[in-house]
């Protein structure tokens, strides 16, 4: 049986590699994978050099993507230099490269499990292909016919919460995009969850002779909602998406258990703003009997800290084991760029293993790995739910003001009632709904940038507290629009200024929500905000 196997793919097809690789060690073969095989601290392309030398076979995914990559381009030439077998995994039908046309190949657009047992066949004994490569035709799984079908009713069932913006934009072409594979998961997962939400909101808010037209959607919402959101998740689904069409995986073969590793100087090089996370990197490290050195020419191990705030370092990476760790998402520099770094950008609860194998950088990223994302924005799980709080918090500030303008004309018999109501007010609560969409703006972008002036735990915390009293606000002066009215229109329906106070309702819910994510997490919250310069 063959042994070593080295697949070469470009990183769209990252969640179909991942279970292929995991299915064929299952079978007994060791497959090199990059993101779970690279040594941090080393340049990569000679890795990658040698994972290509020790392989029996050659696994070449072949896609639009991974054709007009042109690392994957240097690793199949290659390999056609060391005359070594490859075999071709059709996952999308291109044209190919002349030089390819010949090998054996392995069509897995359709049934992945009868790929996976051809493929295993001639993993054991190779076969002479009786049919020529297939280089055009559109062919997807089943699966995919069936989320596209579930999102079509999804998308048209958030078309009546219009007023919320983000979920249509969401939800309305998600057909399309899945067919595309570039439907961002993480978003899309929560527009699914919240859809229902949003309807039984949009119900309240009408009147009573209107609210039978959006009953059927509501209820509808949640089951097909459902269904959609477990197809999206299955394994199925999961190897169809590009990277950031994926949910988020680690990959943890080892969990060390080496409360004494050999001694290793090291020196951690970060810009001041990242300090609190160089000093807990710091404390770790000693705590597992590293000694920091005082200049960075007496470490034996150097970790650069990457963030917005630095994105190189004046180490050499030829003269000395340089790692290289994301703590948040940047462009880092082409030196840095050809050496696998060890992403932390979700939190720092991998300081442990980087101190108990620092000795072992082999095993590395075997413990902390975890497969590529994409380029979105990646941050720590309580920023995250943050982040979408403010966002969330937002649409249903300017929503909340459209549906009481149109509820006014529908509770009133006096549509000139109802404007005068709104125009004794209009101009506070129009302040008010400025200065409160500046204030989550700014927020918004502390939270995902790392910077301005809110990028310190107190002050944002002050905002947060100013956003509860604008929102108090915002509710004070609906009712009070809708009391002018009564009082302008005794038959007046004044039920619609209850839609202003959904805003404080998110609010508070989202303030428990944090709540509980600083309990718990309250690390990866301190250490998001940066420091002070010194």
């Amino acid at each position: 049986m063959t042994k070593n196997i080295f697949v070469s793919y470009s990183r769209r097809e990252v969640g179909f590699v991942d279970d292929l690789v995991r299915n064929l060690e299952e079978k007994g073969y060791t497959a090199w994978l990059d993101y779970r095989n690279l040594v941090p601290g080393t340049p990569w392309l000679d890795q990658i050099h040698k994972g290509i030398q020790d392989a029996d076979d050659i696994l070449l995914v072949v896609s639009k993507a991974s054709l007009a990559s042109q690392n994957v381009e240097v690793e199949w030439r290659r390999v056609l230099k060391q005359e070594k077998r490859i075999i071709l995994l059709i996952f999308e039908a291109v044209d190919l490269p002349p030089e390819l046309e010949k090998y054996e190949w392995v069509d897995f657009r359709g049934n992945y499990k009868d790929g996976l047992e051809e493929l295993f066949s001639q993993l054991e004994q190779p076969i002479q292909e009786e049919h020529p490569v297939p280089q055009t035709g559109f062919k997807v799984p089943r699966i995919v016919w069936v989320a596209a079908f579930f999102s079509a009713i999804v998308g048209f069932f958030s078309l009546f919460s219009l007023w919320t913006l983000f979920i249509p934009w969401l939800l309305a072409l998600l057909p399309y995009r899945i067919f595309k594979r570039n439907f961002n998961f993480t978003q899309v997962q929560a527009a699914i969850l919240l859809l229902p939400f949003a309807l039984f909101i949009t119900i309240l808010t009408l009147p009573t002779a209107q609210q039978s037209r959006v009953n059927a959607p509501f209820f509808l919402s949640i089951l097909v909602g459902g269904i959609l959101f477990f197809i999206l998740r299955s394994p199925a689904m999961q190897r169809w998406g590009k990277e950031q069409a994926t949910m988020p995986r680690f990959s943890n073969p080892i969990k060390p258990n080496n409360p004494n590793p050999k001694s290793i100087a090291f020196f951690v090089d970060h810009a001041q703003e990242d300090r609190k996370v160089a000093d807990e990197l710091t404390r770790v490290l000693k705590k597992y009997g590293h000694n920091p050195a005082e200049k960075v020419e007496d470490a034996a191990s150097v970790f650069v800290l990457l963030s917005r705030f630095k994105n190189s370092t004046d180490v050499n990476p030829e003269e000395k084991v340089v790692f290289p760790i994301v703590i948040q998402t940047t462009d880092i520099s082409h030196e840095l760029s050809r050496i696998q770094w060890i992403d932390m950008r979700t939190g720092l609860n991998g300081l442990n293993a980087i101190a108990q194998l620092l000795p072992e950088p082999e095993k590395l990223l075997r413990a902390l790995g975890n497969r590529p994302r994409g380029n979105q924005v990646i941050l720590p799980a309580p920023i995250t739910a943050m982040y979408y709080f403010m966002v969330l918090l937002g649409v249903f500030v300017l929503g909340s003001f459209f549906k009481l303008a149109s509820g006014l004309m529908f509770s009133s018999n006096s549509p000139r009632a109802a404007g005068e109501a709104f125009g004794a007010f209009v101009i506070p609560y129009l302040f008010n709904l400025i200065v409160t969409g500046f204030l989550l703006f700014f927020m918004t972008r502390t939270i995902q940038q790392r910077s301005g002036r809110l990028a310190r735990f107190g002050n944002f915390s002050l905002a947060l507290l100013f956003l509860g009293f604008l929102l108090f606000g915002q509710f004070s002066l609906g009712d009070q629009i809708m009391m002018a009215l009564q009082k302008l229109d005794a038959n007046a329906d004044i039920s619609a200024a209850g839609i202003v106070g959904y805003p404080v309702f998110i609010y508070m819910i989202g303030l428990v929500v944090m709540g509980v994510f600083f309990l718990f997490r309250r690390r990866d919250i301190m250490f998001w905000f940066p420091a002070k310069k010194k």
